[in-house]
């Protein structure tokens, strides 16, 4: 299959780089539940998706019941985690990728507490002050929620950070540099969510543990929400 033949080419890219452990989130939004289901079919277990509204009824639609224990998807939600949103979040998803603030980590873990759950998230921090990327905390403001960040249903991994939109490979450079900086001193050993398809080899020369891509494996967005026919 062509998409296996994508998926066995960027693992071994990984590990001719020497990282070979590096968590590939393959970004489904837009793509209907086929394609989730051909990828777990070549063996990639992480998907990505930003509107829980679309996963929510996407998800179900994903034929898994065949598939043995290590072969389930594993669900990231990578969008900026709205308070708002936490209800729907909570019980769909595996990660949140996008906490920035401590009234929608605690809407979380409410609601996790309400449905009986568990998940694991990443802080995502804001290193460019770009006002046109959504979500993200600054620096300083990562350190004191990392102060508050962890609870039995709700599991503090590490942070999430995305380069500047100019996609000047140094600019972005420095941005991962700086992640993994703060990610060493406040989370030794965590995770680092850092990389998409333009910029994931820098991501994982600068230590990413995680890859967030969308184009390189599915491909062109499939236009606006995919919605059930």
């Amino acid at each position: 299959m062509e998409d296996c033949a994508l998926l066995d080419s960027l693992r071994a890219e990984l590990e001719r780089m020497g990282r070979s452990d590096v968590r590939i989130i393959g970004v489904s939004k837009t793509h209907g539940p086929e394609r989730i289901r051909g990828w777990l079919e070549c063996g990639l277990v992480d998907f990505g998706e930003n509107r829980q509204n679309e996963a929510r009824d996407k998800f179900p639609l994903v034929q898994v019941a065949d598939l043995p224990p290590n072969r389930q998807p594993i669900y990231h939600h990578i969008g900026p985690l709205q308070s708002s949103a936490a209800r729907q979040v909570a019980g769909l998803f595996h990660w949140a990728h996008g906490v920035s603030s401590l009234h929608s980590l605690q809407s979380l873990q409410k609601a996790l507490v309400h449905k009986g759950g568990s998940m694991q998230f990443l802080i995502q921090l804001d290193l460019t002050g770009e006002t046109s990327k959504a979500g993200g905390i600054d620096e300083p403001g990562a350190r004191e929620l990392c102060a508050q960040a962890d609870s039995e249903r709700l599991r503090f991994r590490g942070f999430m950070t995305m380069g500047p939109s100019s996609g000047d490979h140094g600019a972005t450079r420095r941005v991962f540099q700086r992640a993994r900086k703060i990610r060493d001193e406040l989370a030794p050993g965590g995770e680092l969510s850092m990389g998409m398809s333009a910029d994931w080899r820098i991501g994982v020369e600068e230590g990413a543990t995680m890859i967030r891509v969308g184009s390189l494996l599915f491909g062109v967005r499939a236009g606006g929400a995919w919605k059930a026919p």
